[in-house]
């Protein structure tokens, strides 16, 4: 099998895995079970990428065109105090130096610890690139408007109305004309944290260092502050209040720009729901590097006065805003629309990640809202666990109410003050191995990898301390995803040797000739359809596909080599094809919801599957596998996710034995006819 290559594999990016040693031969030993090693730091080639490019293409901000001491002159009497106070200017910017020396090897550091592999780095820098370019004429135009005379204002005006004051703030946005700043595409990521107000003070610290990271690699954090409703409603402007300031000095401190907070940028339409009250008081902060801290309160004409509304509220009337739903006719708005991407909704909440109960590390590293926001729903409202918070309901609604608003490529995250703040600290023991990895920032992390910090079908023991731990999930990447479809449905009829009639390739639930393209462009080889039917067509166990054919996963019943067909004891569950198509791989996570959905839904009990010896996925299989056994006098290597069937070298179980035999001797079919193993 070799048809899913994921995209972040390279020499720099994937942790050696463990294994323990079965045997006294080392050197020709074969059969691996997954244990815990320890592995050499490499460097990392996304990250020196990614520092290069950054250097050359420094993030927007405001420099300071003045000096804060006067110039001293020569016949100034008090040439002495000016000399103090330049001496202690100068002790001022060498400690400003080197507290910026420091940021920058933070920022870095950070950097370096969360860049995956060097194709991510270039994706994330592809993204960054605006799709067109300012052409002279559009430069012309955006640096005066007005330049162009039209032969009816040569007749048509007086002097007395020429010199007559016009109030002229935003025209040019009115006009739908643009400055060349607002032709440039701005990068946005929309920030809701909430408990501010009674944060510590070195989290509100780490919470602004990360913003100020964010807006360093290119992407303006527009923040929205959430805190617990009070019963004085003067109460609440006043936590609200205070949980600004807070972000506000801390911003300022670390933040070139700095920030600013806004507490007008909201009103209550027609329909009683909040809408952005003017754009410009928006989008100028962001465009100018700095970092809007936005109160949930909104201006209502009917009553007067300003009321305030929920940080959800707030939320989705910004994304509305961002992402141009609420644009109107006007040529020139349309354009200044499409020149801001919301790429990011980013939950920053102590409440934590998404629970799950029916998981075993109890928290959700990913989820397709497509296919699992229905009953994730259900589940959060129904439970009784403690902790599981209603809020954690919430939270998820407005991810799927702004997700349903913004493409298909933009994502959300929900993540802990603790993990926002942090700046790629060590684990404990500080020795690099598959349980022991530097902790990465979730958020910069997400930003440059479009993935979370961790794989979702990544099992439990391979990111704890040991293989016996449970991993400590901090953060839940969501995204609108894709449908993932099964035949047949597990929870309807569960996966069994015995299940009779047994699915076929050429149901009409199943397009054969879009799955027979998908298996083509994943495997980069032709399948010899008639040969594969005749082969499986007996054999299908089921069929898994996400969304439009974009990945699948063929699984039969294979038998044993002296087994007969009708002894369904021994047959085997194995992994025929999994495929995804090329421009798929490494992104939207197609392969992990494959994964996922086969070891959870369809065979919990364990499956095998093969691959060539040297096939560079096989890193992937690896860390998603319990064991590994590379087949003598063949160019295979056997995977299998089945608990407890290796004992020992000497002392194989015969579930073992069955697994070996049909790796051993399935026939590929290839239309090519090659003798090359796939």
């Amino acid at each position: 099998m070799r048809g899913y290559r994921p995209r972040n594999l390279s020499p720099t990016s994937i942790l050696c895995p463990g294994s323990a040693i079965l045997s006294a031969s080392s050197m020709s030993q074969r059969a691996i079970v997954h244990g815990r090693t320890h592995c050499l730091p490499t460097s990392n080639v996304a990250a020196e990428t990614l520092k290069a490019y950054l250097l050359t293409h420094p993030a927007r901000c405001r420099a300071r065109l003045y000096s804060t001491q006067p110039v001293q002159r020569a016949d100034d009497s008090s040439s002495y105090k000016n000399q103090v106070a330049l001496e202690q200017d100068k002790k001022s910017s060498f400690s400003e130096r080197a507290r910026q020396r420091l940021a920058n090897r933070e920022f870095f550091t950070s950097l370096l610890s969360s860049a995956a592999t060097k194709r991510d780095a270039k994706a994330y820098i592809s993204r960054l690139k605006s799709p067109a370019k300012i052409t002279g004429e559009q430069k012309l135009t955006a640096q005066d408007p007005h330049a162009q005379v039209e032969a009816g204002d040569l007749l048509g005006r007086t002097r007395a109305s020429e010199a007559s004051p016009v109030f002229t703030q935003f025209a040019n946005e009115q006009k739908g004309e643009q400055t060349i700043e607002e032709q440039e595409l701005l990068h946005v990521a929309l920030v809701k944290i909430s408990n501010v107000a009674t944060m510590a003070d070195d989290l509100v610290k780490g919470i602004a260092q990360t913003l100020s990271s964010l807006s360093r690699l290119s992407i303006a954090p527009c923040v929205v502050v959430e805190e617990p409703p009070q019963d004085d409603p003067q109460a609440s402007r006043q936590r609200l209040a205070l949980a600004a300031n807070r972000l506000v000095t801390a911003i300022d401190s670390l933040h070139e720009s700095g920030a600013r907070i806004l507490d007008n940028v909201l009103s209550l339409g027609p329909d009683g729901r909040p809408q952005v009250f003017l754009r410009k008081l928006l989008t100028r902060p962001l465009r100018r590097g700095r970092i809007p801290i936005i109160l949930p309160i909104a201006y209502s004409a009917e009553q007067s006065r300003a009321v305030s509304i929920s940080a959800d509220e707030a939320a989705i009337a910004l994304t509305k805003e961002l992402a141009g739903v609420t644009v109107k006719s006007q040529v020139g708005e349309q354009q200044g629309y499409r020149n801001i991407s919301l790429d990011r909704i980013i939950v920053v909440d102590e409440i934590g990640p998404i629970p799950s109960t029916k998981a075993m590390d109890k928290k959700h590293v990913f989820i397709n809202l497509e296919q699992e926001y229905s009953a994730l729903q259900e589940e959060l409202r129904s439970s009784t666990d403690d902790a599981v918070s209603q809020k954690h309901a919430s939270n998820l609604k407005m991810f799927k109410d702004a997700l349903r608003l913004l493409p298909a490529s933009s994502s959300a995250l929900l993540t802990t003050p603790l993990e926002a703040a942090n700046s790629a600290r060590l684990a404990d023991d500080g020795v690099s191995s598959v349980g022991t990895r530097r902790q990465k920032n979730p958020l910069i992390h997400n930003l440059l990898t479009d993935k979370p910090a961790y794989s979702s079908s990544l099992p439990a023991g391979r990111l704890g301390q040991d293989a016996s731990a449970l991993p400590l999930i901090t953060s839940t990447v969501v995204k609108r995803g894709m449908p993932v479809t099964i035949l047949p449905n597990p929870e309807a009829q569960a996966w069994t040797a015995i299940s009779k009639p047994r699915l076929r390739l050429t149901d009409p639930r199943i397009d054969l000739d879009r799955l027979t393209y998908l298996i083509d462009d994943s495997f980069n080889r032709k399948l010899d359809v008639e040969a594969y039917l005749k082969r499986v067509n007996d054999r299908i166990a089921g069929v898994i596909i996400a969304g439009e054919y974009e990945g699948g996963a063929i699984l039969t019943w294979e038998t044993p080599p002296g087994c007969s067909d009708t002894d369904t004891d021994r047959l085997v569950p194995y992994l025929d094809k999994f495929a995804v198509l090329k421009r798929s791989q490494g992104a939207g996570g197609v392969a992990d919801l494959l994964f996922n959905a086969m070891v959870r839904g369809c065979f919990p009990n364990g499956v095998c599957w093969r691959s060539r010896k040297d096939n560079p996925v096989n890193k992937w299989y690896f860390e998603r596998s319990r064991g590994t056994w590379k087949i003598p006098g063949t160019n295979w290597t056997m995977f299998w996710t089945t608990p407890g069937i290796f004992v020992s070298e000497g002392n194989k179980s015969q579930t073992f034995l069955d697994y070996e035999g049909v790796c051993r001797t399935v026939k590929p079919t290839w239309a090519d006819a090659k003798k090359i193993a796939d």
